[in-house]
């Protein structure tokens, strides 16, 4: 009888047999006539994995804090080491596209996993490399080797064929209509000059960094160093504009790939790589045998990699050691121990769940110091997020990992990176159409489901539910759950006129309550009027409320009816459309100025949304005077900005009175731009220049700007009275 890793190679062997070869994918894959990108046209999108092993990471970065030594300047050419990744397609397409993209996105990857054959993919980075003294690469090669370029094959042909244009290996040229793709060689730059001279801001920093080169001399002690391993589990259609969750590029499509036959070991933790013991901690709690615990600790405390893949990281091995050492002490020593390997380095989540995998000592520190998880829930759902274009956006809402799980941790990568600790916290995604399963138990109910959804090694967790975005089931056993939980922001969606008598009792029984949002009301909540209820039955501790994609403007808001606690307030859409038609709650500049109420000085930060419909007749100043005088405690004005794609920078005012509120010592925080490419790029940095700050900065280092009525909000940074709000406060 074959082996499983032959009978797993004939399978893939058949599968080329099927095709006829290499010859029989051209057939069946071959091209369609497309029109070729413009002939300066740079990708927009492209298809990679994500290099997630912390040994390969750690690795680049020693890399590259080598450079930085030998050159300061090379500090501004690093990659973040959270975009490490190797691109198997480079391609370019407008947002109009993108259906069709993760169509023929999904089609590729059908054919990959058919012709991996249940083959699991490991990918080994070894060795660097250089283009042109400009980019520094790490070579990145798959076992068996041929497995990476099939993939780059297979993805090109298949995306030629619906019409999308291809980079070839280069990047530096288009394939042409009915052109094969070209051999092809994986690699990960984390060291690029013309990335530090795109963003130079003056001729003298240009000119410094034309003169910096990286030499064949600086990369000779690297040719053939190895810098790591790892199984992939997926692989992913990305946007190259933009900053994800979790520091990485923007997710359009992500597509599994086979796990393979390896089965995590619970026992021997030599021998376990650390993607099988995340496995093993997360679905069971793990157990061992005393004599067999000891005997392999006897038999591989030395090892720290096998043939199988990436042992356990350091940090994890040097802990099992602490806790086998002190493993017939009490859970209290035991825990001591960890919190004095803690203060020595870092161990985050991942590190404290393969701990967990490996011992039943281990376990018992994990359960022991990991006690309480705040829980943040955003509700997702796999249709298009088409159809969740209002005149604002706080987050997406697609399910971008696959799963049909009702609860499911969003940002996994960020999630395990969190260093281990008391208390941790967690985004989770919950199924919108599952709400009434999910919430409409009791508190206790939804617990266990959150329980159930985080890593089992964990045991039985102390759950807080931090937020809920959004409830669009606002019927009572809901209601009741959510009263129960007391989280601090609560988000509702398709409120009625008819539900708000229900929804009014439940706000008044939300003493936790900071942040409380109104998204996509009904048609029949057609005037502000309807709010008095709310807006008189609000907790004293409310700070924010946040109406958004109302079915009517704010003319005639209540504004006077805000308790003296409310601090924030939006969003405000002005001259926003949404394909061709005036977007929900939109109302004119000119309304704005005539029509729009006062609000109390109390309430300090405003969110906007500005858009392209009809032209902006009043000059940036005029328009920052009102602002200002419609809001006189303003301290933060939000900005979403929207641009249609007939419309032009030069169209609208964002850029001037960006700049005229913060002359007038307002702080000025860009949560999202929605528009073309080349135009996104001119908005972002003439932004950024004029002193705002912009969300989804490609830089590590930068600050991630949320809207304030996201969980993440950081409320410290606004004063009321000259003080600083406290978390503890809000």
């Amino acid at each position: 009888e074959a082996a499983p890793e032959e009978t797993s190679r004939s399978h893939r062997s058949r599968s080329r047999q099927r095709h006829g070869g290499w010859g029989g994918w051209r057939r069946r894959y071959g091209s369609r006539t497309w029109q070729p990108p413009a002939r300066r046209a740079r990708p927009t999108h492209f298809v990679a994995i994500q290099l997630k092993s912390r040994e390969i990471q750690r690795c680049v970065e020693q890399l590259q804090q080598w450079f930085v030594a030998q050159n300061k300047l090379f500090e501004r050419c690093l990659v973040p080491i959270k975009r490490i990744h190797t691109a198997l397609l480079l391609t370019s397409f407008e947002d109009s596209r993108v259906n069709e993209a993760r169509q023929a996105y999904a089609e590729a990857a059908r054919s990959i996993r058919e012709f991996l054959g249940g083959e699991a993919i490991r990918l080994k980075v070894e060795g660097v490399g250089c283009f042109g003294g400009r980019v520094v690469f790490a070579r990145v090669r798959t076992e068996p080797p041929e497995v990476l370029e099939a993939m780059h094959q297979l993805l090109s042909r298949t995306f030629m064929r619906h019409g999308f244009p291809c980079l070839d290996d280069t990047g530096q040229a288009w394939l042409k209509p009915g052109e094969e793709p070209r051999q092809f060689r994986g690699h990960s730059s984390f060291l690029k000059v013309t990335k530090a001279m795109a963003n130079s801001r003056t001729e003298e920093e240009r000119n410094s960094y034309r003169a910096l080169h990286v030499s064949d001399e600086d990369l000779a002690p690297f040719r053939s160093t190895c810098l790591g391993s790892q199984l992939c589990a997926d692989f992913e259609l990305l946007s190259m504009l933009g900053c994800a969750h979790d520091g990485y590029y923007p997710r359009i499509r992500v597509e599994q790939l086979p796990p393979g036959d390896a089965k995590p070991c619970t026992l021997h933790y030599q021998a376990m790589n650390e993607q099988q013991a995340l496995e093993a901690a997360w679905s069971s709690a793990p157990s061992a045998d005393p004599e067999e615990k000891s005997s392999n600790a006897e038999a591989g405390d030395s090892r720290s990699d096998t043939s199988d893949g990436k042992a356990l990281s350091q940090s994890t091995q040097d802990t099992v050691a602490n806790v086998k050492h002190f493993s017939s002490r009490s859970n209290s020593v035991v825990a001591e121990v960890w919190q004095v390997v803690a203060q020595v380095q870092v161990l985050t989540l991942a590190d404290a769940l393969c701990l967990a995998a490996v011992a039943k000592d281990g376990l018992a520190v994990v359960q022991n110091v990991v006690c309480q998880v705040k829980v943040m829930l955003f509700s997702e759902t796999t249709r298009s997020s088409l159809c969740f274009e209002g005149s604002c956006l706080d987050w997406d809402k697609v399910r971008n990992v696959p799963g049909g799980c009702p609860l499911q941790v969003r940002w996994i990568e960020e999630f395990l990176s969190q260093p281990a600790g008391e208390q941790l916290s967690a985004e989770i995604g919950f199924v919108e159409n599952l709400q009434q399963l999910i919430f409409g138990k009791n508190l206790e109910g939804l617990q266990t489901a959150l329980r159930e959804a985080l890593p089992a090694a964990f045991g039985k967790l102390e759950i807080h539910v931090e937020a809920v975005r959004n409830i669009s089931i606002p019927i009572k056993p809901v209601l009741d759950t959510i009263c129960a939980a007391q989280p601090g922001i609560v988000g509702i969606e398709g409120l009625a006129v008819g539900d708000l008598p229900t929804w009014v009792q439940c706000v008044q029984q939300l003493k936790r309550a900071r942040v409380l949002v109104h998204a996509w009301t009904n048609r029949d909540v057609d005037n502000p009027a309807h709010f008095h209820q709310l807006l008189q039955s609000l907790p004293t501790q409310v700070r924010g409320l946040d109406f958004q994609n109302l079915a009517c403007t704010f003319h005639e808001f209540p504004a006077a009816m805000l308790p003296s606690a409310c601090i924030a307030f939006g969003t405000i859409v002005l001259q926003k459309d949404m394909k061709g038609l005036s977007a929900r709650g939109s109302m004119d500049f000119a309304d704005f100025v005539g029509l729009f109420p006062r609000f109390p000085s109390h309430v300090r930060i405003v969110r906007a949304s500005l858009g392209t419909k009809g032209h902006w007749n009043f000059s940036a100043q005029a328009m920052a005077d009102v602002f200002r005088a419609k809001f006189p405690g303003l301290q933060v004005l939000q900005l979403e900005l929207s641009l249609r794609h007939s419309a032009d920078t030069n169209d609208v005012p964002f850029i001037d009175l960006a700049r005229a509120l913060i002359e007038a010592g307002v702080r000025v925080e860009v949560t999202k731009i929605r528009c073309r490419a080349a135009q996104y790029e001119f908005l972002r940095a003439a932004m950024k220049y004029g002193g705002a700050l912009v969300n989804e900065e490609e830089d590590e280092g930068d600050e991630i700007v949320y809207p304030f009525s996201h969980p993440r909000f950081d409320w410290t940074k606004v004063s009321v009275s000259g003080d600083e709000i406290g978390e503890g406060d809000m």
